[in-house]
Protein backbone atom coordinates (compact mmCIF):
# COMPACT_ATOMS: atom_id res chain seq x y z
CA UNK A 1 0.00 0.00 0.00
CA UNK A 2 1.58 3.46 -1.03
CA UNK A 3 2.15 5.58 2.00
CA UNK A 4 -0.18 8.58 2.35
CA UNK A 5 1.32 12.04 1.36
CA UNK A 6 2.20 14.65 4.02
CA UNK A 7 0.78 17.76 3.78
CA UNK A 8 3.20 20.55 1.95
CA UNK A 9 5.01 22.38 5.51
CA UNK A 10 3.39 25.41 6.04
CA UNK A 11 -0.04 24.46 4.44
CA UNK A 12 -3.01 24.47 7.53
CA UNK A 13 -4.91 21.46 7.81
CA UNK A 14 -8.38 21.47 8.18
CA UNK A 15 -9.61 21.03 12.26
CA UNK A 16 -10.54 17.45 12.38
CA UNK A 17 -8.72 16.17 10.01
CA UNK A 18 -6.67 12.85 10.90
CA UNK A 19 -2.74 13.94 10.87
CA UNK A 20 0.10 11.38 10.12
CA UNK A 21 2.00 10.01 12.75
CA UNK A 22 5.97 11.15 12.49
CA UNK A 23 8.21 9.48 14.54
CA UNK A 24 10.49 11.45 16.81
CA UNK A 25 14.20 10.86 16.50
CA UNK A 26 15.79 8.53 19.54
CA UNK A 27 18.30 10.29 20.90
CA UNK A 28 19.06 8.31 24.15
CA UNK A 29 20.21 10.74 26.81
CA UNK A 30 23.38 9.84 28.14
CA UNK A 31 23.09 6.64 31.04
CA UNK A 32 18.82 7.20 30.65
CA UNK A 33 16.63 5.06 28.25
CA UNK A 34 15.18 5.90 24.65
CA UNK A 35 12.44 8.78 24.96
CA UNK A 36 8.93 7.24 23.42
CA UNK A 37 8.09 7.79 20.11
CA UNK A 38 4.88 8.77 18.57
CA UNK A 39 2.77 11.63 16.59
CA UNK A 40 3.87 14.85 17.27
CA UNK A 41 2.10 17.45 19.28
CA UNK A 42 -0.62 19.92 17.48
CA UNK A 43 0.16 23.22 19.47
CA UNK A 44 1.97 25.17 19.93
CA UNK A 45 4.05 24.26 17.37
CA UNK A 46 0.89 24.85 15.02
CA UNK A 47 0.42 27.87 13.06
CA UNK A 48 -2.17 30.08 14.45
CA UNK A 49 -3.95 29.64 11.58
CA UNK A 50 -4.48 25.93 11.65
CA UNK A 51 -5.36 25.77 15.53
CA UNK A 52 -8.23 28.08 14.48
CA UNK A 53 -11.11 28.59 16.74
CA UNK A 54 -11.45 25.40 18.23
CA UNK A 55 -13.15 26.17 21.95
CA UNK A 56 -16.54 28.03 21.62
CA UNK A 57 -16.67 31.10 24.70
CA UNK A 58 -19.49 33.03 26.08
CA UNK A 59 -19.93 35.51 28.42
CA UNK A 60 -23.80 35.77 30.32
CA UNK A 61 -24.96 38.58 32.60
CA UNK A 62 -26.55 37.23 35.84
CA UNK A 63 -28.58 39.64 36.46
CA UNK A 64 -29.60 39.48 32.97
CA UNK A 65 -29.34 43.40 32.57
CA UNK A 66 -25.96 44.55 31.05
CA UNK A 67 -25.45 47.48 32.81
CA UNK A 68 -23.05 49.06 35.72
CA UNK A 69 -22.91 51.85 37.15
CA UNK A 70 -19.58 53.84 38.42
CA UNK A 71 -18.91 53.97 42.23
CA UNK A 72 -22.06 51.67 42.87
CA UNK A 73 -22.48 47.87 43.27
CA UNK A 74 -19.90 45.39 41.01
CA UNK A 75 -21.19 43.91 37.93
CA UNK A 76 -21.43 40.01 38.24
CA UNK A 77 -21.22 37.72 35.13
CA UNK A 78 -20.30 34.35 33.49
CA UNK A 79 -17.99 32.75 31.11
CA UNK A 80 -18.22 29.39 29.55
CA UNK A 81 -15.82 27.86 27.76
CA UNK A 82 -16.90 24.83 25.86
CA UNK A 83 -14.65 22.18 23.88
CA UNK A 84 -16.62 21.54 20.73
CA UNK A 85 -13.60 19.16 19.18
CA UNK A 86 -12.65 15.70 19.78
CA UNK A 87 -9.52 16.00 21.55
CA UNK A 88 -8.52 16.72 24.88
CA UNK A 89 -7.03 20.09 25.78
CA UNK A 90 -4.84 19.37 28.82
CA UNK A 91 -4.79 23.58 29.62
CA UNK A 92 -6.39 25.96 28.57
CA UNK A 93 -5.57 29.57 29.77
CA UNK A 94 -9.03 31.78 30.51
CA UNK A 95 -8.38 34.85 29.72
CA UNK A 96 -11.10 38.10 30.23
CA UNK A 97 -10.41 41.60 30.55
CA UNK A 98 -11.67 44.83 29.56
CA UNK A 99 -10.99 46.60 26.23
CA UNK A 100 -11.04 50.32 25.84
CA UNK A 101 -14.45 52.28 25.59
CA UNK A 102 -16.42 52.13 21.94
CA UNK A 103 -16.15 55.39 20.31
CA UNK A 104 -18.34 57.29 19.82
CA UNK A 105 -19.23 57.59 23.56
CA UNK A 106 -19.11 59.90 26.73
CA UNK A 107 -15.39 60.33 26.64
CA UNK A 108 -13.41 62.48 25.99
CA UNK A 109 -10.73 60.20 23.17
CA UNK A 110 -10.22 57.30 21.80
CA UNK A 111 -8.40 54.57 23.90
CA UNK A 112 -10.19 55.43 27.33
CA UNK A 113 -10.21 52.21 29.43
CA UNK A 114 -12.23 51.95 32.36
CA UNK A 115 -10.85 52.25 36.15
CA UNK A 116 -11.79 49.53 38.44
CA UNK A 117 -10.95 45.86 39.61
CA UNK A 118 -11.96 42.73 38.00
CA UNK A 119 -12.38 39.25 40.09
CA UNK A 120 -12.26 35.78 39.53
CA UNK A 121 -14.54 33.30 41.74
CA UNK A 122 -11.79 30.20 42.60
CA UNK A 123 -14.24 27.87 44.45
CA UNK A 124 -15.25 30.52 47.34
CA UNK A 125 -12.81 32.64 47.12
CA UNK A 126 -13.07 35.64 44.45
CA UNK A 127 -9.32 37.00 43.26
CA UNK A 128 -8.03 39.92 41.36
CA UNK A 129 -7.03 39.09 38.23
CA UNK A 130 -5.70 42.05 35.44
CA UNK A 131 -8.38 43.53 34.01
CA UNK A 132 -6.16 44.87 31.13
CA UNK A 133 -3.92 41.19 30.66
CA UNK A 134 -3.61 41.07 27.02
CA UNK A 135 -2.25 37.17 26.57
CA UNK A 136 -0.55 35.40 28.54
CA UNK A 137 3.33 34.67 30.63
CA UNK A 138 5.66 32.08 30.47
CA UNK A 139 4.60 31.66 34.09
CA UNK A 140 1.92 29.31 36.24
CA UNK A 141 -1.03 29.74 35.17
CA UNK A 142 -3.48 31.09 37.99
CA UNK A 143 -7.27 29.24 36.64
CA UNK A 144 -5.78 27.22 34.08
CA UNK A 145 -7.82 23.76 33.38
CA UNK A 146 -8.36 20.96 31.34
CA UNK A 147 -11.38 20.78 28.90
CA UNK A 148 -12.19 16.87 27.69
CA UNK A 149 -13.89 16.61 24.31
CA UNK A 150 -17.45 18.16 24.78
CA UNK A 151 -16.83 19.41 28.44
CA UNK A 152 -17.54 22.87 29.49
CA UNK A 153 -15.74 25.06 32.31
CA UNK A 154 -18.20 28.05 33.67
CA UNK A 155 -16.07 30.93 35.79
CA UNK A 156 -17.78 33.89 37.42
CA UNK A 157 -16.48 37.35 36.97
CA UNK A 158 -16.91 40.81 38.71
CA UNK A 159 -16.43 44.29 37.41
CA UNK A 160 -16.05 47.39 39.73
CA UNK A 161 -15.73 50.62 38.64
CA UNK A 162 -14.49 53.47 40.56
CA UNK A 163 -16.83 56.57 41.04
CA UNK A 164 -14.50 58.41 38.46
CA UNK A 165 -15.51 56.19 35.64
CA UNK A 166 -16.74 57.58 32.56
CA UNK A 167 -19.82 56.92 31.07
CA UNK A 168 -19.97 54.58 27.53
CA UNK A 169 -20.45 51.26 26.25
CA UNK A 170 -17.44 49.13 27.67
CA UNK A 171 -15.96 46.11 25.87
CA UNK A 172 -15.34 42.78 27.82
CA UNK A 173 -13.58 40.50 25.82
CA UNK A 174 -13.02 36.45 27.30
CA UNK A 175 -10.34 33.99 25.31
CA UNK A 176 -9.24 30.67 25.73
CA UNK A 177 -5.45 30.69 25.06
CA UNK A 178 -3.05 27.44 24.79
CA UNK A 179 0.36 27.15 25.34
CA UNK A 180 2.87 29.79 26.85
CA UNK A 181 4.64 33.27 25.78
CA UNK A 182 5.24 33.86 22.82
CA UNK A 183 3.82 30.75 21.93
CA UNK A 184 0.53 30.79 23.78
CA UNK A 185 -2.23 30.57 20.71
CA UNK A 186 -5.66 31.46 20.88
CA UNK A 187 -8.33 28.85 20.64
CA UNK A 188 -11.19 30.40 20.93
CA UNK A 189 -13.00 33.71 21.82
CA UNK A 190 -16.03 36.51 22.38
CA UNK A 191 -17.26 40.06 23.39
CA UNK A 192 -20.30 41.63 25.21
CA UNK A 193 -20.72 45.03 25.92
CA UNK A 194 -22.30 47.00 28.76
CA UNK A 195 -23.22 50.30 29.34
CA UNK A 196 -21.59 52.35 32.13
CA UNK A 197 -23.70 54.97 34.03
CA UNK A 198 -22.21 57.60 36.21
CA UNK A 199 -24.16 59.82 39.18
CA UNK A 200 -25.79 58.92 42.42
CA UNK A 201 -27.87 55.39 42.67
CA UNK A 202 -29.98 56.91 44.64
CA UNK A 203 -32.87 59.22 44.15
CA UNK A 204 -33.86 61.50 46.55
CA UNK A 205 -37.45 63.15 46.90
CA UNK A 206 -39.45 64.85 49.56
CA UNK A 207 -42.80 66.19 49.27
CA UNK A 208 -43.75 70.27 50.95
CA UNK A 209 -44.51 70.15 54.59
CA UNK A 210 -48.44 70.53 55.57
CA UNK A 211 -50.22 73.16 57.79
CA UNK A 212 -49.42 73.10 61.19
CA UNK A 213 -52.10 74.02 64.06
CA UNK A 214 -49.39 74.33 66.86
CA UNK A 215 -50.70 71.61 69.89
CA UNK A 216 -53.24 70.29 67.33
CA UNK A 217 -52.51 69.03 64.00
CA UNK A 218 -49.57 68.00 63.21
CA UNK A 219 -47.53 68.94 59.48
CA UNK A 220 -46.47 66.14 57.47
CA UNK A 221 -44.22 65.22 54.59
CA UNK A 222 -42.92 62.49 53.40
CA UNK A 223 -39.90 61.48 52.21
CA UNK A 224 -39.04 59.00 49.32
CA UNK A 225 -35.22 57.09 48.30
CA UNK A 226 -35.46 55.05 44.93
CA UNK A 227 -32.68 52.56 43.95
CA UNK A 228 -31.93 53.27 40.28
CA UNK A 229 -29.54 50.77 40.39
CA UNK A 230 -30.31 47.97 37.74
CA UNK A 231 -28.01 45.69 38.96
CA UNK A 232 -26.76 46.50 42.49
CA UNK A 233 -28.40 46.62 45.69
CA UNK A 234 -28.18 50.12 48.23
CA UNK A 235 -28.34 50.45 52.21
CA UNK A 236 -30.56 53.73 52.35
CA UNK A 237 -31.74 55.59 55.45
CA UNK A 238 -33.46 59.12 56.06
CA UNK A 239 -32.10 61.94 57.35
CA UNK A 240 -34.23 64.41 58.94
CA UNK A 241 -32.91 68.00 61.19
CA UNK A 242 -35.38 70.30 62.58
CA UNK A 243 -34.73 73.95 63.57
CA UNK A 244 -36.20 77.46 64.56
CA UNK A 245 -35.06 79.76 62.68
CA UNK A 246 -36.38 82.29 63.77
CA UNK A 247 -35.72 81.62 67.50
CA UNK A 248 -32.14 80.79 67.34
CA UNK A 249 -31.49 84.43 69.11
CA UNK A 250 -34.28 83.59 71.86
CA UNK A 251 -33.17 82.60 75.32
CA UNK A 252 -35.01 79.60 74.42
CA UNK A 253 -35.38 77.82 70.81
CA UNK A 254 -36.44 74.68 69.42
CA UNK A 255 -35.36 71.59 71.89
CA UNK A 256 -35.50 67.80 71.37
CA UNK A 257 -38.35 67.83 74.11
CA UNK A 258 -40.54 70.95 72.15
CA UNK A 259 -40.59 68.41 69.62
CA UNK A 260 -43.23 65.52 68.81
CA UNK A 261 -42.11 63.67 65.70
CA UNK A 262 -43.35 59.75 64.16
CA UNK A 263 -42.59 58.54 61.14
CA UNK A 264 -45.06 55.99 59.53
CA UNK A 265 -44.32 52.14 59.38
CA UNK A 266 -46.36 49.19 58.70
CA UNK A 267 -49.13 51.35 59.05
CA UNK A 268 -48.10 52.68 62.63
CA UNK A 269 -47.29 55.69 63.94
CA UNK A 270 -44.32 55.54 65.86
CA UNK A 271 -42.43 57.65 67.92
CA UNK A 272 -38.61 59.44 66.79
CA UNK A 273 -36.46 60.54 69.45
CA UNK A 274 -33.97 63.80 68.55
CA UNK A 275 -30.77 65.33 69.85
CA UNK A 276 -28.81 68.47 69.67
CA UNK A 277 -26.45 68.82 66.86
CA UNK A 278 -23.21 70.89 66.61
CA UNK A 279 -25.36 73.26 64.91
CA UNK A 280 -28.13 73.70 67.71
CA UNK A 281 -30.49 71.61 65.58
CA UNK A 282 -32.96 68.74 66.60
CA UNK A 283 -31.26 65.71 64.80
CA UNK A 284 -33.84 62.83 64.63
CA UNK A 285 -32.57 59.63 65.22
CA UNK A 286 -33.33 57.53 62.10
CA UNK A 287 -30.93 54.51 62.43
CA UNK A 288 -34.10 52.00 63.08
CA UNK A 289 -35.29 52.91 59.79
CA UNK A 290 -32.43 51.88 57.49
CA UNK A 291 -33.61 49.59 54.50
CA UNK A 292 -31.62 47.76 51.96
CA UNK A 293 -33.38 48.39 48.49
CA UNK A 294 -32.80 45.95 45.22
CA UNK A 295 -32.21 47.23 42.08
CA UNK A 296 -35.43 49.24 41.27
CA UNK A 297 -37.29 49.46 44.62
CA UNK A 298 -38.04 52.76 46.60
CA UNK A 299 -38.43 53.02 50.25
CA UNK A 300 -41.12 55.86 51.13
CA UNK A 301 -40.49 57.85 54.96
CA UNK A 302 -43.86 59.71 55.83
CA UNK A 303 -43.25 61.81 58.87
CA UNK A 304 -45.41 64.41 60.98
CA UNK A 305 -44.46 66.90 63.36
CA UNK A 306 -46.12 69.09 66.06
CA UNK A 307 -45.45 71.63 68.87
CA UNK A 308 -46.83 71.80 72.50
CA UNK A 309 -49.39 74.00 72.65
CA UNK A 310 -48.31 77.44 73.80
CA UNK A 311 -45.41 76.92 72.39
CA UNK A 312 -43.57 80.57 71.43
CA UNK A 313 -40.20 80.28 71.31
CA UNK A 314 -39.74 81.78 67.76
CA UNK A 315 -42.05 82.16 64.85
CA UNK A 316 -41.52 79.66 62.65
CA UNK A 317 -40.22 76.09 61.72
CA UNK A 318 -37.79 74.70 59.29
CA UNK A 319 -36.94 70.93 58.34
CA UNK A 320 -33.84 69.89 56.67
CA UNK A 321 -34.46 66.42 55.05
CA UNK A 322 -32.20 63.96 52.78
CA UNK A 323 -30.65 60.30 53.49
CA UNK A 324 -27.34 58.50 53.18
CA UNK A 325 -27.03 55.96 50.76
CA UNK A 326 -24.32 53.35 51.29
CA UNK A 327 -22.89 55.86 53.70
CA UNK A 328 -22.64 58.75 52.08
CA UNK A 329 -24.83 61.39 52.41
CA UNK A 330 -27.51 62.85 49.58
CA UNK A 331 -28.75 66.20 48.71
CA UNK A 332 -30.52 68.07 51.33
CA UNK A 333 -34.12 69.60 51.02
CA UNK A 334 -35.46 72.99 53.02
CA UNK A 335 -39.69 72.59 53.77
CA UNK A 336 -40.95 75.57 56.41
CA UNK A 337 -44.48 74.69 57.08
CA UNK A 338 -47.15 77.24 57.79
CA UNK A 339 -47.87 77.73 61.24
CA UNK A 340 -51.20 78.62 63.37
CA UNK A 341 -51.27 79.57 66.91
CA UNK A 342 -54.70 78.88 68.99
CA UNK A 343 -55.92 81.24 71.85
CA UNK A 344 -59.22 80.06 73.21
CA UNK A 345 -59.72 77.51 70.24
CA UNK A 346 -59.81 80.61 68.30
CA UNK A 347 -57.23 81.18 65.36
CA UNK A 348 -54.70 83.97 66.62
CA UNK A 349 -51.75 84.35 64.23
CA UNK A 350 -50.15 82.57 60.91
CA UNK A 351 -46.49 82.48 59.65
Amino acid sequence: MAKPAEPAKGVPVPAGTARPSVTAPVTAPSGGPAPATGPAPDWPEEPPSAVGERVDVAIRSLSGAWEIRGGGSYFEFEVTWSNATDRRFDEIVPVVRVLPFDYPAAVARLGVTAKGTLDRKDIDEWREVKPDQKGVDSGPQLGAFALDPGESRAVRYRLTLGADSMSGRLPIQADAYVGRGAKAVSVGGTQARMNVTTGQPIRFTATKATDMTVGRIPSELRVELANLDATGNHTVSPAVRVTDPLGRNTTHGLVPGDLSAEVLVDGEWRPLSGALDADGQVRLDTAGLTRVLGPGETAVYPFRFNLPKGWSAGSGLEFTVGGTADGGSLPTQKARPRITWMADDTPKATS
